[in-house]
C-alpha cells in the first residue's frame, strides 16, 4: 500500500509539474507556436481516425446489407 501511495503521489506531482511547465511555455510566442503546431497535428489525427471509423462503419453496413439480399 505504501508503494502505491508513493507512486500515485509521484504521478500526481509529475502531472502538476507538467501543467506548470506547459503554462510557462505557452506564455512565450515560441511556446504558443509550438502548441499551435501540436494542436494542428492532433486535429489531423482526430480527423483521420474519424474518417477511418466512418468508412469502416459504412463498409460493415454495406456488408450486412449485402447479406440480407
Amino acid at each position: 500500500m505504501r508503494t502505491f501511495l508513493r507512486s500515485a503521489a509521484l504521478v500526481a506531482g509529475g502531472v502538476a509539474a507538467g501543467f506548470a511547465v506547459a503554462h510557462f511555455v505557452n506564455s512565450t510566442p515560441r511556446g504558443r507556436a509550438f502548441f499551435e503546431s501540436v494542436n494542428t497535428r492532433v486535429d489531423e489525427v482526430k480527423a483521420a481516425i474519424g474518417e477511418g471509423y466512418r468508412a469502416r462503419t459504412e463498409a460493415i453496413y454495406a456488408a450486412i446489407d449485402a447479406d440480407r439480399h
